[in-house]
């Protein structure tokens, strides 16, 4: 049974699929399979950067590309079209490309991760593909305090109370989208198509102001019934951990960063731009003497953000790991 990883690249994101293939090869197995889906055709660097690795490979796979893009662009057809006091205006769709990270449950592996290329692996994955075993959807976060925050379970439970009872049942089942495992097949031809039908059927209410791919991964595993397993439920467990860079108190240890003592399986640079981590890498590379004492210096006469990072130093260790 072949296992393996999936991200979604362009050459806006050189800098981000750099760093997180070292610290996938530094951290957990420089053997791994990691398949880069493309987000366009804006991808000479990542064919570059794919050509010197033995175990990353390109998604090329066009059929399934446009099986998905049909399908979300059916989703936001029906999320336009359904009448809201918001006004269409209002509403908010992100671009098709986004859900291109569906096409892992067509893809070649078994069982797979999917990691958002702005992400830092620290540890191996093998206890989530051995979840796989047991579980159909694996994730690690704490989603579920952010969408009851954001009251995107009290509109999810008009659809969902049938099948999940309450509101506090169903957050239990919400993840985030940057991280997650499962096996091919999970999401067949036959389960859109009924995903379609029942959106139309008023469903599609749900997304309220915006239609994200988030929040449509959330739509299709809570649909599916999925046996979910979410690693931040074990509190004493070595994987309960902490995952975003919004929080600030993990600490630094060679290049590892650690909750309390934990060592995190993966940090995610959620919110920090492609404009940021260009700008973080290009004052990197600068022959400057002093940089670091600089730095706040040349932001704020710049008016940049770059110190403003954090975690940047690691970030930095791994996306320049193989250059002098």
């Amino acid at each position: 049974m072949q296992q393996g990883i999936y991200v979604v690249a362009n050459n806006n994101v050189y800098d981000q699929l750099v760093a997180l293939l070292n610290s996938v090869e530094a951290n957990y197995s420089r053997d791994i399979p990691i398949c880069v889906i493309p987000y366009n055709n804006n991808i000479d660097l990542i064919e570059k950067e794919i050509a010197k690795r033995k175990n990353v490979s390109l998604f090329e796979n066009q059929a399934i590309i446009e099986k998905w893009e049909r399908f979300v662009t059916r989703v936001q057809a029906l999320y336009y079209d359904y009448p809201s006091e918001l006004g269409s205006k209002k509403k908010k769709a992100q671009k098709v490309q986004h859900s291109r990270k569906y096409c892992a449950f067509d893809g070649e592996f078994d069982k797979f991760i999917f990691i958002d290329c702005d992400t830092l692996v620290f540890r191996p994955l093998n206890h989530i593909f051995q979840k796989l075993d047991d579980y159909d959807f694996i994730v690690h976060d704490f989603q579920r305090k952010t969408s009851s925050n954001k009251n995107t379970i009290d509109s999810f439970i008009e659809v969902f109370q049938d099948s999940y009872g309450s509101t506090d049942v169903l957050s239990r089942y919400f993840h985030c989208s940057g991280f997650w495992g499962a096996k091919r097949g999970a999401i067949t031809e036959l389960d859109l198509e009924v995903f379609l039908q029942d959106l139309a059927s008023s469903e599609i209410r749900i997304f309220g102001d915006k239609l994200s791919e988030q929040r449509l991964l959330n739509y299709m595993t809570l649909k599916k019934l999925f046996k979910p397993y979410n690693l931040t439920f074990d509190g004493d467990s070595e994987y309960c951990t902490g995952v975003c860079v919004t929080s600030k108190h993990f600490e630094e240890k060679q290049h590892i960063l650690y909750d309390k003592g934990k060592r995190l399986t993966y940090l995610h640079y959620m919110g920090v731009s492609n404009e940021l981590f260009g700008q973080l890498c290009e004052w990197q590379k600068s022959k400057i003497p002093f940089k670091n004492a600089l730095l706040p210096i040349t932001d704020k006469l710049f008016d940049r953000k770059i110190s403003s990072i954090p975690y940047k130093d690691v970030f930095v260790h791994y996306r320049f790991l193989h250059e002098a």
